[in-house]
């Protein structure tokens, strides 16, 4: 019994694998239209974002959450907060925020 219990929960626990994950400071927030990229987040310690010679990551205007998102990074970054983007490549090897906190 104990065993198939510790084999539903480890079943039950969903796992991703992030192509990035990374803890810092903002540095630069930039916008741009809609679909291009449009909110792009620098971090002070992150030189490569995905294992690639990309040193942002991205969301844009159709995403899941954007609007929470932006803010929740804008804030961070003007309060000097650090966060952790966790991150994905996707759309031309650039890397898109996938799951983000504020610490």
């Amino acid at each position: 019994m104990r065993k198939i219990f510790f084999t539903l929960l480890f079943l039950s626990v969903q796992t991703h694998a992030w192509d990035g994950v990374h803890r810092s400071t903002i540095t630069t927030i930039e916008v741009t239209h809609e679909s291009n990229y449009a909110f792009r987040v620098h971090l002070s310690s992150t030189p490569k974002m995905c294992g690639n010679t990309n040193t942002w990551a991205y969301l844009n205007k159709g995403d899941s959450n954007y609007e929470t998102y932006v803010s929740l990074l804008t804030a961070a970054k003007f309060a000097g907060r650090e966060v952790t983007l966790y991150t994905i490549v996707a759309n031309g090897n650039y890397c898109k925020i996938a799951h983000a906190a504020i610490h």
